[in-house]
């Protein structure tokens, strides 16, 4: 064999031993893991899945953030330290008291409400029994009558009003804040006409009214107008609830409210708003037709036939 042949066929067969390394190092390649480049930092710091809650205005957080704090709140050993978290986060002020401030609602038919804190622990929870963490009282989100015949019989529980607030009402409320509700025991005059209070018992409510009781603490009207004719009627009154926080802190009582913090007004426009308690004295024979109000002038103590219309100013807990 020539020489020139021997080199011919020498130069192919490396050539193919070449032309199989490299298939070999390109199918190494392709099948062996490896780290992306950011791998390659070592000081690389994971990308977080939500951002940190942190303290801000009131008016600012959201309904998740808000219902976030009540969370941490009611994971709290006691009360000073539930109480200290939501000091931390603007609820509170460093002089003990709650917020002024007020969060703006806009609800599904485009009605602007406001909504301020006024209560912190003192509602309980009737899923769990245990308290809910914050109580907020919106401005009125519609104007209604309680019952469509001008009735309180059956009283709050037996209201065309709360069944109203329990489907087409909390349905007005946005997602992001319905999905944060908890539902309270609430304790109301659910007879109307009475002289008992044992006909004051409790019922579950994710939104409702709020009491002449819850509102303006210690009640004499009866007395005050009628004297020993009211025999001790009033207990009727003091049995749904105690008065909130934010209410004794202003100094809302039963003849007045220095602070106009009663005055509501909907859709730029002041209105009475509707109590849940049914005018319940018996002394005169129409008082089974009525519940307490507000008036638009925020005077505390009205009373109206329960077929008028009036602003539906609610209470929520988180």
């Amino acid at each position: 064999m020539s020489r020139g042949r021997v080199s011919s066929i020498i130069s192919i067969i490396v050539g193919l031993i070449f032309v199989a390394l490299g298939v070999g190092a390109i199918m190494f390649v392709l099948n062996t893991p490896h780290a992306s480049s950011d791998d390659s930092a070592p000081d690389a710091e994971p990308v977080p899945v939500s951002e940190e809650l942190v303290p801000k205005p009131f008016s600012d957080y959201t309904w998740e953030e808000l219902g976030e704090i009540a969370v941490r709140m009611e994971a709290a050993p006691d009360e000073a330290a539930a109480r200290a978290i939501a000091q931390e986060f603007g609820l509170i002020a460093d002089d003990g008291s709650l917020t002024l401030a007020t969060h703006a609602l806009e609800l599904d038919d485009g009605t602007m409400a406001e909504v301020r804190l006024v209560g912190v622990l003192h509602d309980t929870r009737s899923d769990t029994g245990t308290r809910a963490a914050l109580t907020f009282m919106t401005s009125p989100i519609a104007v209604r009558r309680i019952n469509a015949e001008a009735t309180s019989a059956g009283g709050w529980g037996g209201s065309e009003l709360r069944a109203w607030l329990s489907a087409e009402g909390i349905e007005l409320f946005p997602d992001d804040l319905a999905g944060e509700l908890a539902p309270v025991t609430k304790y109301a005059n659910n007879m109307g006409k009475t002289s008992s209070s044992d006909d004051v018992t409790p019922s579950s409510d994710t939104l409702w009214l709020f009491s002449c009781r819850e509102v303006l603490g210690d009640i004499t009207w009866l007395e005050d107008e009628f004297d020993y004719y009211s025999d001790g009627e009033d207990a009727i009154l003091n049995a749904e609830g105690v008065q909130y926080e934010a209410f004794a802190r202003e100094g809302i009582h039963q003849y007045s409210d220095t602070a106009s913090y009663l005055i509501m007004s909907y859709r730029g426009k002041a209105v009475p708003w509707w109590y849940r308690t049914p005018y319940a004295f018996e002394f005169l024979a129409e008082t089974d037709d009525a519940f307490y109000q507000v008036t638009s002038t925020g005077y505390a103590r009205a009373v109206n036939l329960a077929n008028d219309e009036a602003g539906i100013v609610v209470g929520f807990c988180l």
